[in-house]
């Protein structure tokens, strides 16, 4: 009888084990179907793009466009990436009558609404467009600017013009950037939520990063990066700190000295200096605490593993 009822026992513990296999297979393709949709969702505009021209309209029709290239300003350049509903955008237009002097950027959070719709809500930037973006908030008593593009995505290209109640006669034309590398850990939008001070290799001092005086956002993808580091709520509006800085480049990731070097080729605000691609090299020792934080600290050289100075820590956006 003993034997019987462990029998029926077990059988009833198998089912019940199968029941919640079944369960947790269940949500897990639903939820990797949810991701999947969203994913496919933000595909065809996430990642880099560089800014080829502006296309001109008549009655909602494109009839000519102009590219950078054969233009008096073929010196321009502008990038920017979507990713994870972050939105990072920066030029390097020289402004010699402010301050910083340097170029202009921005960083959003977007919506896909479908291929010919996108919203950004920009919060921060960077050079002249962050003064805007700050003064607009201040006056308003608002946390970010809300514009809604029309768009026309495709796989390799995209145009954007500002809608609302007067559409623009002209969309900025773009091209994706050719991906240099698979996917890193690295890939993603970050935010500086720390800061740690160094002494002979010793932190001897941590700090937070409030978001009202400084915003500091990074996103890499496909082997690139972009960063903004908005200073309007912590430098007067007459210093060149003012303007923030901002950078673009490529980048690569040693995993086994845990070195991550950064080739920075332009800016806005007050970076002003431009590089050719891979010739300036900026290194840093990296620590992962898990996936979604890390600790970088300036280096010499990617052999130098001496931590001096300043580190900063950057915890994942979404």
């Amino acid at each position: 009888m003993l034997n019987f009822q462990l029998i029926q026992l077990t059988k009833y513990l198998n089912m019940k084990n199968i029941i919640l296999f079944l369960m947790i297979s269940l949500i897990s393709i639903s939820c990797n179907n949810k991701k999947s949709i969203s994913d496919k969702k933000n595909n065809g505009i996430e990642g880099f793009w560089n800014r080829l021209g502006t296309i001109k309209y008549v009655n909602n029709i494109p009839v000519d466009t102009t590219y950078i290239k054969d233009s008096d300003f073929s010196w321009f350049k502008q990038v920017k990436v979507f990713k994870h509903g972050n939105m990072i955008w920066l030029n390097n237009a020289r402004d010699t009558l402010t301050p910083w002097k340097g170029g202009s950027g921005g960083y959003a959070k977007f919506v896909v609404h479908s291929s010919d719709s996108i919203t950004e809500k920009t919060t921060n930037g960077t050079g002249a467009w962050g003064s805007q973006i700050k003064n607009y908030k201040d006056s308003l008593n608002v946390s970010s600017w809300t514009f809604g593009l029309q768009t026309d995505i495709s796989e390799n290209y995209y145009s954007q013009k500002w809608g609302g109640e007067t559409v623009s006669e002209y969309a900025e034309f773009w091209g994706r950037m050719d991906k240099l590398q698979e996917k890193t850990k690295f890939d993603g939008a970050w935010k500086r939520v720390y800061q740690i001070n160094f002494v002979n290799g010793i932190a001897v001092d941590t700090t937070s990063v409030p978001s009202d005086a400084v915003l500091d956002v990074k996103i890499f993808s496909d082997g690139y990066y972009s960063y903004q580091v908005d200073q309007t709520g912590l430098v007067d509006l007459d210093k060149p700190g003012y303007g923030g800085y901002g950078g673009h480049g490529t980048f690569e990731y040693d995993e086994e000295k845990k070195i991550l070097t950064e080739y920075q080729e332009w800016g806005s605000g007050m970076q002003t200096n431009t590089f050719p691609p891979k010739s300036n090299p900026i290194y840093h020792n990296i620590k992962f605490y898990n996936d979604d934080l890390f600790l970088q600290v300036g280096v010499d050289s990617n052999t130098d593993e001496t931590q001096s100075g300043r580190g900063l820590v950057y915890k994942r956006i979404n």
